[in-house]
This record gives structure tokens, sequence and C-alpha cells, in this order.
């Protein structure tokens, strides 16, 4: 009876031993795929003063799979204006004419994302100057401001023209988004123009209105 217990434990011991180097081959067999490229949504984000701002990172592997990889990225900001979590959600800390670059990592290869700061729930927007008169040739300087409640307090006249996307209702006339303060170049003498800005903050679009004339 010893003796067959001790080859029932034997074999035991050796279905053990065979089972676990089959499991150790078979590993082998699996290799984790290795990163080909990276993709953060958005590219671009505007993140609210004192809010927060979501980025995903997606990968694409050698394997020709892609996959959610956001918490496993290694995640940096180079700008104090916004930074960034471990898990790629952006906070806004000041607002600035510059933007911040945000950078993934995950294995070797990184991504990056560009994201600036912006006044969301604004309210009383604002364009500067009002209903200009120019003469014919001349550059008219605009800036745009709104009411914002940041960080619990309702502040007026917050500067929010590098953050504006401006229009003309004169193909004549452009303005160069994205500078403070914005340029309007005049080329011909028109009346009743119509100078458009629209400032998006988280999704939110605000669109304002004012008046040129050039004589």
């Amino acid at each position: 009876m010893s003796s067959t217990k001790s080859k029932l434990h034997l074999i035991c011991a050796f279905g053990a031993l065979a089972a676990l180097a089959l499991a150790v081959s078979c590993r082998g067999f699996f290799v984790n795929p290795t990163v080909t490229a990276l993709t953060i949504t958005p590219s671009t984000p505007t993140v609210p003063l004192g809010g927060t701002t979501q980025l995903t990172a997606y990968a694409t592997f050698n394997d020709g799979s892609t996959g959610n990889v956001t918490n496993k990225a290694s995640w940096s900001s180079n700008s104090g204006i916004v930074t960034v979590s471990s898990g790629g959600l952006l906070t806004g800390q000041s607002l600035s004419n510059s933007t911040a670059t945000i950078t993934a990592l995950d294995q070797t290869i990184t991504q990056t994302a560009t994201a600036s700061v912006c006044v969301e729930g604004g309210s009383d927007f604002a364009i500067l100057p009002k209903d200009a008169s120019v003469t014919h040739g001349a550059q008219v300087q605009y800036t745009a401001s709104a009411t914002a409640v940041i960080k619990g307090v309702s502040t007026q006249g917050v500067d929010i023209t590098p953050g504006v996307q401006w229009s003309s209702s004169d193909s004549s006339i452009t303005i160069v988004s994205g500078t403070d303060p914005a340029i309007a170049t005049t080329t011909t003498a028109v009346s009743g123009v119509t100078i458009t800005a629209s400032y998006t903050c988280n999704g939110v679009t605000n669109t304002f209105t004012t008046g040129l004339t050039v004589n």
C-alpha cells in the first residue's frame, strides 16, 4: 500500500512538472506586441481655466491591432499653464497667449497634443474697437474680451483674443487669428462689413460681432 501511494505521489509530481513546463513553453510563443504609433484625442484640446479636459491615447501595434493605452502611457506637459495627470487628465492653470505641448509615451513611441487654456461659461463677449470706421488701406487691431467666472470669482474684461477665430463678411478684409491683438487689413473701400469672432472652450462656442466701415 505504501509503495502504491509513493508511486501515486511521484506520478502527480511528474504531472505537475510537465504541466508547468508546458505552460512555460507555451508562453514563449506569445510575445507582447510592439507599439508602432500613437494617436492622442483630441489633438488640440482647449482646457477650461480651473477646469479639466480628458485626453485619450490609442496605440497601433506591430501585429496590426489597436488599443486604448491612456492609463498605460506616461504623460508630461512642457508648460505650467496646463498640467496633466498620469491618466491623461488636463487641468487649466492659467490663461496665456502660448500653448502647452502634452506628450504621451508608450514603450519607445511618443505623440504630442497642443493644449490651450480658455474661459468656460463666459458672458458679455465684446470686440474692441466697436463699429470702427477707418480709411482705405488702414489696419485695425481687434481684441476680444468676456466676463468669466474664474475659480469662483466673476471677472470682467478677461482677454480672450488669442483663442478667437476671426472672420469677415467681406473677403477683401483678412484677419489673422491666434494673435493678440488680431490684425485686420483693409484693401478696398467698403461699408456695412460684419466682423465675427468665434470663441470655443471645452466644446462650447460663443459667436459675437461688430461692424466695420472702410472709407
